[in-house]
């Protein structure tokens, strides 16, 4: 599709600043935008890349009164207050993606008879529906979907290719599964009778709230006996996994390969930084945040923000860092002051360091003995 700078403003509800009849075919980022391209910039750092830009147009920030200055004569822009929001906008305008959903029942799909299907969804080949599970309003089953007996979906949620629902399985409103994912399957459980490691019943269901969006390949397991929770609007990033029991407050952020083990539990807007691991029985605050490959093996209060394994606060964590880093000049040092203090003990007369070691006391240090052999 091909629309003018003056008529994707309009889209927009931005202000249009240079000419609005400039022609624009794609919407692309500010590295990659070239002729008939329209392009945005979020942060004034990137005011430069969009001074040297070909881009056509831009869409960008109320701040940017510079930048309009600068480029009016050679690129259209468009002021709005949110430069991203208005470029998918824009992106989904010009690529036609906003065409009509298809919505119905594939003759391939499998529903139970008795499960109970809202209106305007889509379920497409091969996906299946069991027995009593509840489909809400314009939800979509993509090919190879599963949704186990039992299971409830809210309004407008999404499920891809190959996800699976283990029965009793419970989403709030628009929420999005993505390929590969299981939810609800048995915690990893086991008692020891016998000498043979025998299997505790998950006879449990996993609850998520409303606005979850849960990445690929991941996994978050039934409770044990009542629930395990994932809190509305929070976010779960590809290869996640998330054991059983487990509290996850709500809009909590959790980036790739992130592992919390059973009976966890986490305050509101926490953020989980990649590869991070949880020990099990742990409570993360509100508004904590876990560093990249930090393992959490104790409580962690409100507002802390953590690092390294066993993870402590950030600042002390950054200073023991700093220390590792300089051991090899400190071993490079201790290694000068030994031979020195061998060289002044060699050119001593015999006897006289005799009593040193005796009135050196266990509290002594280098600098002291050093002092005493001058």
């Amino acid at each position: 599709m091909v629309a003018t700078v003056g008529q994707l403003a309009d889209l927009v509800r931005g202000r249009l600043v240079g000419d609005g009849n400039v022609s624009i075919r794609s919407a692309r980022p500010v590295t990659e935008a070239g002729p008939g391209d329209i392009t945005f910039i979020e942060s004034e750092r990137y005011a430069k890349q969009l001074r040297s830009s070909p881009a056509s147009a831009a869409i960008v920030g109320p701040h940017f009164t510079v930048a309009h200055r600068e480029t009016a004569d050679t690129l259209a822009v468009i002021e709005v207050d949110d430069p991203m929001a208005a470029f998918l906008a824009v992106r989904t305008h010009l690529s036609g993606t906003g065409r009509s959903r298809w919505t119905g029942i594939h003759p391939q799909a499998s529903v139970a008879p008795s499960a109970r299907l809202g209106r305007d969804v889509a379920i497409y080949p091969f996906a299946y529906v069991g027995e009593d599970a509840a489909i809400g309003d314009g939800c979509t089953l993509h090919p190879g979907a599963v949704i186990g007996a039992g299971c409830t979906l809210g309004r407008e949620c999404v499920i891809h290719p190959n996800a699976v629902l283990y029965p009793g399985v419970v989403l709030g409103d628009r929420v999005e599964v993505h390929a590969g994912t299981v939810l609800g399957g048995d915690g990893f459980g086991y008692r020891t009778t016998g000498g043979r490691h025998v299997k505790i019943p998950h006879s449990g269901r996993l609850e998520v709230g409303s606005d979850v969006e849960i990445g690929s390949n991941c996994t978050i397991d039934r409770a044990t006996f009542e629930a395990t929770r994932i809190g509305e609007g929070t976010k779960i990033d590809n290869l996640v996994m998330i054991g059983h029991n487990n509290q996850v407050g709500r809009h909590n952020l959790l980036c790739g390969q992130v592992g919390i083990a059973g009976s966890c539990k986490t305050g509101d807007y926490v953020i989980m930084a990649g590869q991070a691991g949880i020990k099990d029985n742990t409570t993360i605050g509100s508004g904590v945040i876990v560093g990249a490959q930090a393992g959490v093996h104790r409580n962690v209060p409100d507002g802390q923000n953590v690092l390294g394994s066993p993870a402590i606060p950030v600042r002390e964590q950054r200073r023991i860092f700093q220390m590792i880093a300089r051991l090899p000049e400190m071993h490079r040092q201790l290694r000068e002051l030994s031979a020195r203090i061998a060289e002044i003990t060699a050119a001593l007369p015999e006897g006289h360091l005799d009593g040193l070691t005796t009135d050196a006391g266990p509290g002594s240090s280098a600098e002291d003995a050093t002092e005493e052999l001058a």
